[in-house]
């Protein structure tokens, strides 16, 4: 198949579709403040219980509610990796919460975001400053990325939930008991339909949806691999 920059564009579009993230969505206040959470992890996961939504089959819950607490659940680790399959490709991608990292590996390219600094790699180049100007187009697609690439993290991405979600059923995932939590929600202007599969501590453990762009269905599923595993993402230059 030959890659060029539509192909890079969808698929980084997509990962973001794919966890119903909202063009543009910041992380919520509640995940600011990092270092507090660490200090204080009882205290604060204390206070999320009783905010959040119970998690139990036929459950009708808010996607804000459950967005906020999915996302300060999934602050509060060492960093996870995940893999994600998109259009037939497939996606692997490792976070850091504590440097706000995230790594990104696609057939296309890598791509490297340590808060507002970003680098990318094609599969014929070396590790440059993410540059959206480039005359290359894929490094060009990988550096546009860049900015909604923090949105492919299912931490960030479920901070920007709405609508109502309910619980269709029951699993497991990495050797833990989850929820699988059914809803549609929107995305720059597409509905998304998503399942979320979440532990009864609201981290979650894998993703799918499916949604129609410019005429193509997109499909997508997301599986968490590593969890609670700090993930060492430096600066390649």
């Amino acid at each position: 198949m030959r890659v060029n920059k539509w192909g890079v564009g969808i698929v980084l579009a997509a990962t973001v579709l794919l966890t119903g993230c909202t063009a543009g969505a910041e992380e919520p206040a509640d995940s600011e403040p990092t270092s507090a959470a660490e200090e204080t992890p009882a205290t604060d996961g204390a206070a999320s219980d009783s905010d959040c939504p119970e998690l139990s089959e036929g459950a009708t819950v808010d996607g804000a509610e459950l967005g906020a607490c999915i996302t300060e659940a999934m602050t509060d680790t060492a960093g996870y990796a995940a893999k994600t399959s998109i259009l037939g490709m497939d996606t692997t991608a490792r976070f850091n919460p504590e440097t706000d990292a995230v790594e990104t590996i696609t057939p296309m390219g890598s791509l490297i975001l340590i808060g507002d600094d970003a680098w990318v790699k094609t599969p014929t180049t070396e590790w440059q400053v993410a540059d959206p100007n480039s005359s290359d187009p894929i490094v060009a697609a990988l550096s546009s990325g860049a900015a909604t690439a923090a949105g492919t993290d299912p931490a960030t991405a479920a901070g920007a939930l709405t609508g109502e979600f309910t619980v269709t059923g029951t699993g497991t995932r990495l050797g833990q008991d989850v929820y699988l939590v059914s809803g549609t929600s929107e995305a720059q202007g597409v509905a998304v339909d998503v399942v979320f599969e979440v532990t009864e501590d609201y981290v979650v453990l894998a993703t799918s949806g499916s949604t129609e762009a410019a005429g193509q269905m997109i499909e997508t599923s997301l599986e968490v691999t590593e969890w609670d595993v700090e993930q060492d993402i430096v600066a390649p230059l």
